[in-house]
């Protein structure tokens, strides 16, 4: 939708195995043209795979060969070793999004002004994608798939794991739920399939930022305990800074 919103290309082609978002994205002009058939990706310059990360995984193999020569395959998962193993193109992870999903929730200005991850290919693979991202309005950001997972697992996906930890700790209609509990919670709504990708294909970093958030909360848990104002008044004033 922003590619077409800002003219940046002559043809997008969205491809849908739902014909209800296909006739979505017909009518709010989300792109030129619309396909439920993969094979509406042949001879592209570019593809994005936008679906769930183990999709990406599956469909990678199957789009690369329908890319017109020097064409580029890039995504837009959440992790990323598990991707670039197998997409052999230009991992990406744009660092935005809502629990809401779906072409109607689509918003062609979401990219703005944010940090675009790119995971390197070829080098001028990686030039046309970032000159794309910045076009989009975002600040690409070129780091290893290790090093994005390492840092997403803190960054974007324990706070998903925390969400879904109160969402289930409160139970479906928590007492005084009000504003901090509604933004504390928001990201436990997205797609559980989406949700479940992330966290099983960067299972062993989420893992080990799980476990050091326990510390953490047994910490608190073990001071509030004892009564202990000064290590509540650290642990309060450390994490204001």
């Amino acid at each position: 939708m922003a590619l077409v919103r800002r003219r940046l290309t002559r043809r997008v082609i969205g491809i849908d195995r739902d014909p209800a978002a296909r006739r979505l994205a017909r009518a709010r002009r989300a792109c030129h043209e619309v396909s439920g058939d993969i094979e509406a990706a042949r001879g592209a310059d570019l593809v994005v795979l936008a679906v769930p990360v183990r999709q990406i995984i599956a469909l990678a193999p199957r789009v690369a060969p329908l890319l017109a020569p020097g064409g580029i395959l890039t995504d837009t998962g959440s992790t990323k070793s598990a991707v670039c193993r197998v997409l052999h193109g230009i991992g990406g992870h744009p660092m935005c999004g809502t629990e809401r999903s779906g072409i109607a929730a689509a918003d062609p200005r979401l990219f703005e002004g944010v940090p675009w991850v790119l995971v390197p290919g070829d080098r001028t693979s990686l030039r046309r994608v970032a000159a794309l991202v910045r076009a989009l309005g975002a600040h690409p950001v070129t780091m290893t798939a290790a090093a994005h997972d390492r840092a997403a697992a803190l960054a974007s996906h324990l706070p998903y794991a925390l969400a879904l930890a109160l969402s289930r700790l409160a139970g479906p209609r928590p007492p005084l739920a009000a504003g901090s509990f509604r933004s504390a919670t928001r990201v436990a709504a997205q797609p559980a399939e989406m949700g479940l990708d992330i966290l099983l294909t960067n299972r062993f970093h989420i893992a080990r930022a799980a476990g050091r958030m326990a510390g953490v909360l047994a910490s608190l848990a073990s001071a509030l305990r004892r009564g202990d104002e000064a290590a509540v008044r650290r642990f309060v004033g450390e994490g204001k800074r």
